[in-house]
């Protein structure tokens, strides 16, 4: 039996954060972020990686409030409508993991790692680097709660 991943990712309707398990699911590491206004094509980035990487189902950020309900309308919907392509495109379990405050703690542990706030041109760069953090978060979440149900 071949050795399979999990696809993390943080949904924006600009940039998509991707993240990637280890074989064993048990670690999350960030790969990517893809920018949606200069890659208006992103499933063909994402099936390069789903092929490449072997990836068997993917964890989606989704927003809940802190009571943990969803609120229908606005980025729920659009989380909604981005998850129902990733099951039409690539027919894998897609799965919903609660991304409650996950940029604040990708921000917060970049900052922590030294990391100096830069000029305003770079501003795009350190979204990226954040939206790709925060899909570490959201997968890492999926990944302790999946060990745990092993």
């Amino acid at each position: 039996m071949k050795a399979t991943t999990i696809l993390g990712l943080d949904f924006g309707e600009r940039r998509i954060g991707v993240a990637l398990s280890d074989t064993g699911k048990t670690l999350a590491t960030g790969l990517t972020t893809l920018d949606c206004r200069r890659q208006p094509d992103y499933l063909a980035s994402l099936a390069e990686i789903i092929r490449e990487e072997d990836v068997e189902a993917i964890v989606v950020g989704y927003p809940l409030r802190t009571d943990g309900k969803t609120v229908p309308g606005g980025k729920t919907e659009a989380v909604d409508a981005f998850i129902a392509k990733l099951e039409t495109a690539f027919h894998l379990p897609v799965h919903r993991e609660d991304e409650s405050f996950t940029s604040q703690m990708a921000s917060q542990s970049l900052k922590a790692r030294g990391r100096k706030k830069r000029g305003r041109r770079d501003h795009g760069r350190d979204k990226a680097e954040i939206d790709r953090v925060a899909a570490c978060y959201i997968l890492q979440d999926f990944l302790d709660h999946l060990g745990t149900v092993r």
